[in-house]
């Protein structure tokens, strides 16, 4: 049989009034569950602790911490009803024992010392008579088993704690990760945000410039041998928007058109073909340039007036390029308005 040190009692001890430390609570239920005899003697241990709970012979901060445990549950309250009962039928068989005890021979001089409920469970299960005996054992075998409830119990318990412990952990990971996608976001529509108000100031700027040249150069021929001035946004394809009406008076020659560039379009040079809304060719140039102004890039032709009919017209803009392969660089749109007879 196992027998155990006076530290090892003390710390189930400390277990089983709910005193000992976290690790202390591990060392014990990982030894009692792989050491029966271990769990055994502290079996035993606790059957002695419920007696003297029982009996009133447990000191105070004991007592208390006993009352917290076994006590704070409708099965631990059972248990130690139980005890109590047991104890008061002990000692009523006590006492009938010893008063036939006394018939048969004196009294002792000295009293002898009052023996815990364990032990007296443990003496009497040798006693002659079997009623007692097997009743004895009977008891003996519900407080086992009412400690062994206790320690299942406290298991699960912790088992329990473990398991919120780690769907806690779980959770603050998914919030933390859940705040970083969220800032990651965050930032992408910050960023997207910027990129469209350069795009927007960009573009105000452009109009802006536009404004300035359609304001500082208004159409305005009064002789013969005049010319009409016009300015041409590039546009990819004709918007809904009506295009810029052209209007030519009577005696003009030359129409001067002057095509804005994008600020992306870079060529050593640029040639034009004009062409009518259905795609039939009209005029073209080649040999042209850009010039920077203060309001942008622009490229600057001459066009017969003559070569001009009412009606809508499409001008390419073709850059060139290193291969000598003409690259269009826009595409303008204007509505021509003749007006009289020209020369």
């Amino acid at each position: 049989m196992t027998t155990f040190c006076s530290k090892e009692e003390q710390l189930m001890t400390r277990y089983l009034l709910g005193s000992a430390t976290e690790e202390q609570c591990v060392e014990v239920e990982e030894r009692f569950l792989r050491d029966a005899e271990y769990l055994k003697h502290l079996l035993a241990l606790e059957c002695e602790i419920i007696d003297d709970y029982a009996r009133g012979d447990m000191p105070a901060p004991e007592r208390r911490r006993f009352e917290r445990r076994a006590l704070a549950s409708p099965q631990g309250r059972e248990q130690i009803a139980r005890a109590r009962k047991l104890q008061a039928q002990l000692d009523r068989v006590a006492s009938e024992w010893r008063a036939a005890s006394e018939e048969r021979e004196p009294a002792p001089l000295i009293a002898a010392p009052r023996e815990s409920l364990w032990k007296k469970l443990r003496s009497r299960l040798f006693m002659p008579a079997p009623a007692l005996r097997y009743g004895m054992a009977a008891v003996a075998s519900l407080l086992l088993l009412g400690g062994l409830w206790l320690l299942r119990e406290a298991l699960l318990s912790r088992q329990r704690i473990a398991q919120l412990a780690a769907e806690r952990d779980a959770a603050l990971l998914n919030e933390k990760n859940l705040q970083e996608r969220l800032a990651a976001r965050q930032e992408e529509l910050t960023s997207q945000l910027e990129n469209k108000k350069r795009q927007l100031e960009v573009e105000q700027s452009r109009s802006a410039q536009m404004r300035r040249i359609l304001g500082q150069s208004p159409p305005s021929p009064t002789q013969e041998g005049d010319f009409v001035e016009l300015a041409l946004t590039s546009g990819i394809e004709r918007n809904s928007r009506e295009p810029r009406r052209l209007r030519i008076p009577t005696g003009v020659r030359m129409v001067k058109l002057q095509l804005e560039l994008d600020p992306s379009v870079k060529h050593r040079g640029y040639r034009v073909e004009l062409n009518t809304a259905g795609g039939a060719y009209v005029w073209g140039q080649a040999g042209l340039t850009a010039r920077q102004t203060d309001w942008g890039r622009f490229v600057t032709l001459m066009i017969p007036a003559r070569a001009l009919q009412a009606g809508e017209y499409e001008l390419i803009l073709l850059g060139s390029t290193n291969e000598r392969k003409g690259e269009v660089a826009g595409y303008y749109y204007f509505i021509a308005s003749p007006s009289g007879a020209r020369k």
